[in-house]
């Protein structure tokens, strides 16, 4: 576990500027409705934020993406067959491949653990040497596991042999050094029993599902109140149809989240309008403070932008977050920025 530690910060970001980049382009210009319509759950914020925390967004440049959770461990292999999937998704390993009770192990790899060698402080002066303005911190991913000590699951970092909270330090040492810091959170919980993904048909899935929007707020909650410093939000797994079912309950939630921090910067993969346009509604108007796209989407001419603020995850390697130990060389040839 001690050898992850120091492989697992190998992400890079990039907010609004433009510069050469060896990244996905953008097939084109995003073309706007040639009429609008009413919407109900557009955007809160409609055209461009003039606040000082969004021109502080603006200005950042290069920020830092660390993609870290018990994925590490596994790594993307398991006794040496590398799985299928993604590393940070290794959990859904299934198939002839997969090893026998393959997610019973990979949900208590937990156990184990224990990054000794972890050094927060170390890691904000070193993102401060190469010129990060920014960093996002996944506190949760698509498994579950929290790396701060949530009150309202018990899989979380407390209950590993580490039990110190990772957030807090990271918050701590990249605050301290001038970074901002974001918090990634994944609305999809596999270890949550009343997570659903389809369409809900049930009354029992109904209020399976109203059981964890309750769940998803007070984390979100949480997580604001135990690290005020936060700057923003930067969600993930907002795709699936019980979510984007719900857009009213989403509408309301941001709301309430952006009363609860003035000036907390959400990016546009938060929501959905009632026709299930996700980033960006039904009139073609954003959704969230910036455009959050894919990894390493880049436009191939700034005017594509529409003049929306906008971040690209410059990850290594190109569909890659989380970390890989399969013997492979991740440097790039050409320098990334």
């Amino acid at each position: 576990m001690n050898k992850i530690v120091n492989r697992i910060a190998a992400i890079l970001l990039l907010a609004g500027i433009g510069i050469g980049v060896q990244a996905q382009s953008w097939t084109g210009p995003k073309e706007k409705p040639k009429s609008r319509i009413d919407l109900k759950y557009g955007p809160l914020n409609p055209g461009k934020r003039t606040d000082a925390d969004m021109q502080r967004f603006r200005e950042y440049g290069l920020g830092q993406f660390i993609h870290w959770g018990v994925y590490a461990i596994a790594g993307g292999e398991w006794n040496g067959v590398k799985a299928p999937t993604a590393s940070e998704w290794i959990r859904v390993w299934s198939g002839n491949t997969a090893p026998q009770n393959w997610q019973q192990t990979y949900d208590n790899l937990y156990k184990q653990f224990n990054p000794k060698s972890f050094d927060a402080r170390s890691w904000a002066r070193q993102a401060k040497q190469m010129g990060a303005r920014y960093m996002i911190i996944t506190t949760k991913h698509h498994d579950g596991f929290c790396l701060w000590p949530s009150k309202y699951t018990n899989y979380t970092i407390a209950q590993t042999p580490y039990k110190k909270d990772i957030v807090k330090q990271l918050v701590d040492a990249y605050t301290a050094e001038g970074i901002d810091v974001y918090l990634y959170f994944s609305i999809i919980d596999w270890n949550n029993k009343d997570y659903r993904s389809a369409s809900l048909k049930t009354e029992d899935e109904k209020q399976a599902y109203n059981r964890f929007l309750t769940f998803t707020r007070n984390q979100l909650f949480e997580l604001m109140d135990n690290y005020p410093k936060m700057k923003g939000f930067w969600f993930d797994g907002t795709w699936d149809k019980a979510w984007i079912n719900a857009y009213e309950w989403t509408y309301q939630l941001e709301k309430d989240l952006r009363n609860a921090h003035p000036g907390l910067i959400i990016g546009s993969r938060f929501r959905n309008d009632e026709h299930g346009k996700r980033h960006f509604d039904s009139n073609g108007d954003l959704l969230g403070d910036y455009e959050q796209g894919w990894e390493r989407k880049l436009p191939a001419q700034y005017e594509w932008l529409n003049g929306n603020d906008w971040d690209c995850v410059m990850t290594i390697p190109p569909n890659g977050w989380g970390y890989i130990k399969i013997g492979r060389s991740f440097i790039p040839k050409r320098p990334m920025i």
